[in-house]
């Protein structure tokens, strides 16, 4: 467990109490405790071991003693009874935007213990009714009710991802012979899944579903040379094949539906029929063991997976891989609220073959992130300062830049004066408050925040947290051609939770000129994973290298192409 899984659950056991009208001394002690952990900079691993939480302001004895044991089990003792005795149902509808513990305590005593019974309530006047609604409040309610239960049929793409993986390696244990693809959405990096899609060749039905029944629930077949099962409420399908079949089956289970009309107009276009079982004419079976080989009997391009959303759909020359992504952009630190230090974030870089770093911790805005004041930007600067000359006194090109994610204020104005500002290497503009300003208000704050001439990144341009949170509302053309007016780049945020800017809005953009920066915003080490997430957002959008600022091969050069250079 780290420092940000314990702050956690220590917010979430306030909640419960809070709903609970239990302890409100306790539920206080909780969410202090919350906020001193976030802003603790020490050695976390160092104060777990030697059980020193009471050396963090505001954390006595016995809660002390409550941190130890969360952290050596796993779980905050009281968190466990808590969730006992508040329905899993009624803890659902804290994902709706709005509803904290006191308005969630109010629904639950009238009946309403799950998002469906909101979505009832609101619907039928309910919820209007009640004391501290009202109509207003009720129609805000229900759409976030039902953005959560369409969310919750879907995975996101690094859910999805996960569970595949595992999947394949399962079959491919069993299966040492057979091949093992994932395809559909997943496959075709779409930035949330609503089924995991696997293709299987050279293993026989009977024995893939006796594997796959110890993992899946309701496996059955459901057609020929097709099963279907059920992970955590949604659904895993498996395509079953002859090996000479491959390249046809995990073509059409790659979809989308679109794009696989035109493969099957054009194979009726030669006479010939497709389906999972391969290419069909009237001379017998013809071989698609690869999907090479099938696009090349239909006499088709082979357009790569993420850019099949269309029926029209062609490959791009040079479209962009994960290897062509240099430098890692974005990323913060224990100086705010992440989990590693600037020398552990370096060091992972190193050891992925990345040429440089650049550093973005959170502005003084943002102070539930423990966000940097003007006197800690300057120290920051100074660590910064002393790493750069260990690398260069270890005779490593590896390069180490600082920068700042520096809110956008309400009036678009930026969270540092321009004297502080012009002490960085770069900026990461964004929003991290304020979201329910009307569409003019927000598009004017951001259009006039990207036309300022220290922002150099616009950070996830649209606030969205996949299937938690909507996008604000913002006229995004305006934005874009304000970037493309001011050279400010646009970052598409890789982080599995975001992927912002969509990739939908990428291609505009695209279209407009403005450059794009692939970034993981990582809060930890191993977040740097994240950017082929958002290589796959950028490849749905046709981008090629040479539009990605952060394929620049140094720094230094990263930093001339921010420029402009």
């Amino acid at each position: 467990m780290d420092k940000k899984d314990l702050a956690g659950q220590l917010k979430e056991a306030a909640r419960l109490l809070e709903v609970l009208g239990d302890d409100a001394f306790r539920a206080r002690a909780y969410q202090n405790a919350a906020r001193q952990l976030e802003a603790f900079e020490g050695d976390f691993e160092a104060l777990v071991a030697g059980g020193r939480f009471s050396d963090i302001r505001g954390i006595g004895a016995g809660l002390a003693a409550e941190l130890s044991a969360a952290a050596e089990e796993g779980l905050l003792p009281l968190l466990g009874g808590l969730r006992e005795r508040v329905p899993a149902g009624v803890r659902d509808l804290f994902v709706v935007s709005g509803l904290g513990a006191k308005k969630i305590a109010v629904l639950w005593a009238e009946g309403v213990d799950s998002l469906e019974a909101l979505l009832a309530a609101a619907d039928d006047g309910r919820v209007a009714a009640l004391k501290g609604f009202g109509a207003k409040s009720a129609e805000k309610f229900r759409a976030g009710a039902a953005f959560a239960l369409e969310a919750g049929r879907r995975w996101r793409l690094d859910q999805a991802a996960l569970l595949a993986g595992q999947l394949v390696a399962v079959l491919a244990e069993a299966f040492p012979r057979a091949r093992v693809a994932v395809a559909g959405e997943l496959r075709r990096s779409l930035e949330t899944v609503d089924a995991v899609e696997l293709v299987v060749s050279g293993a026989d039905q009977e024995s893939v579903t006796a594997l796959l029944g110890d993992y899946l629930e309701a496996l059955g077949v459901v057609g020929d040379g097709q099963l279907e099962g059920v992970l955590d409420g949604r659904p895993v399908r498996v395509t079953l094949c002859a090996p000479e079949a491959f390249g046809a089956a995990l073509a059409l289970t790659t979809g989308n539906e679109a794009y696989l009309d035109t493969l099957r107009r054009a194979a009726n276009a030669q006479g010939l029929s497709l389906t999972s079982n391969g290419l069909e004419g009237t001379s017998g079976h013809i071989p698609s063991d690869s999907e090479e080989a099938l696009f090349a009997a239909l006499e088709l391009p082979t357009v790569p997976p993420e850019l099949r959303e269309e029926a029209d759909a062609a490959p791009v020359p040079d479209l962009l891989e994960e290897s062509d992504i240099r430098g890692l952009v974005h990323n913060h630190s224990t100086w705010s609220d992440a989990v590693n230090s600037i020398p552990e974030m370096v060091a992972a870089a190193q050891g992925l073959g990345y040429a440089y770093l650049a550093m973005a911790d959170h502005s003084r805005s943002s102070f539930y992130a423990n966000g940097l004041s003007i006197e800690r930007v300057a120290a920051q600067a100074e660590e910064i300062d002393a790493l750069r000359r260990q690398l260069d006194e270890a005779g490593s090109a590896f390069e180490l830049l600082h920068g700042i994610e520096v809110d956008i204020l309400p009036d678009g104005s930026l969270d540092y004066p321009d004297e502080v500002l012009a002490t960085l290497d770069y900026t990461v503009v964004s929003v991290h408050q304020n979201f329910t300003l009307s569409r003019a208000e927000q598009t004017e704050r951001i259009v006039t925040a990207v036309r300022h001439p220290l922002a150099s990144i616009l950070g996830h341009a649209t606030g969205r947290l996949m299937l938690r949170r909507p996008p604000y509302e913002v006229d995004l053309e305006a934005v874009i051609d304000a970037c493309a007016e001011s050279g400010t780049v646009i970052e598409i945020n890789a982080s599995p939770y975001r992927l912002d800017l969509d990739w939908r809005w990428v291609r505009v953009a695209k279209a407009e000129g403005c450059r794009f920066s692939v970034n993981p915003d990582a809060h930890r080490s191993d977040g740097f994973d994240d950017v082929r997430y958002g290589v796959g957002m950028a490849r749905k959008a046709g981008l090629t290298p040479a539009e990605v600022v952060n394929t620049a091969p140094s720094g230094q050069a990263f930093l001339a192409r921010l420029g402009g250079v």
